[in-house]
């Protein structure tokens, strides 16, 4: 009984060490997306340009070409 016991033990330990890598991996990707974001938002400031800010509730696409109507069903009325 004891050496299963020492198995189960061992593996238990092995994913506690595998999910503590993952949290870590995962940590360590997030905080290089955001340096990445930051140093390319610098860049594009640097270089002159803007960011605008556009209001809640406004939509930055343009309806210029009107509603488009999709027919589902091939059926003739």
């Amino acid at each position: 009984m004891k050496h299963v016991h020492e198995r189960s033990v061992r593996v238990d330990k092995r994913e506690k060490n595998t999910m503590v890598k993952k949290v870590i991996s995962e940590g360590q990707a997030q905080q290089s997306l955001r340096d990445k974001i930051v140093s390319e938002t610098e860049a594009f400031l640097a270089s002159g340009k803007k960011i605008q800010e556009i209001p809640n509730g406004v939509s930055g696409q343009s309806n210029q070409s009107g509603s488009r109507h999709i027919r589902i069903s091939t059926k003739k009325d």
